[in-house]
């Protein structure tokens, strides 16, 4: 399953512009956890999920901070996971941080000395994937099959 947030021709505009995906992580985040800390879940996903892929971008930019990135990109996968969850879509808040914790161990892999820091990112991503595979199967709802991708595009 692939879960999608951002439509191709955003995501190339923000691959271009990086000031504009500075800005869209930063508001799609901002937004996100406004929902969040209301309890609308539902309402937050699209946000954090627009911030989490924006700041997989912007960790392709050699503009920015990697260590800013990483957070970025751990800080909105933990978020948008935990609203997944919140509203039993537990297979899809593990698949999220997933993905997180395989982009950072690539940034590891190719960036060695980032291993000073890397850990304050990736080992709450661990024990958050944990606690997603620790948890009981009833209950808990599929976006789709593993053949079709979900889009919640913005």
């Amino acid at each position: 399953m692939k879960l999608r947030f951002l439509c191709v021709t955003h995501a190339q505009e923000l691959k271009v512009n990086t000031n504009k995906a500075i800005k869209s992580c930063q508001d799609g985040f901002d937004t996100g956890r406004f929902y969040n800390d209301s309890s609308q879940w539902k309402e937050a996903i699209p946000h954090l999920g627009c911030a989490f892929e924006t700041a997989d971008i912007l960790l392709s930019h050699s503009a920015i901070d990697k260590e800013v990135s990483c957070d970025w990109l751990a800080g909105s996968a933990q978020l948008l996971a935990v609203n997944l969850s919140n509203l039993q879509y537990v297979s899809q808040a593990e698949y999220i941080i997933q993905i997180a914790i395989n982009r950072l161990e690539k940034q590891l892999y190719h960036y060695p000395h980032h291993a000073l820091w890397m850990g304050n990112y990736l080992d709450p991503l661990y024990a958050q994937l944990k606690s997603y595979v620790a948890k009981p199967v009833k209950g808990h709802h599929v976006l789709g099959s593993h053949r079709e991708s979900v889009s919640l595009m913005h």
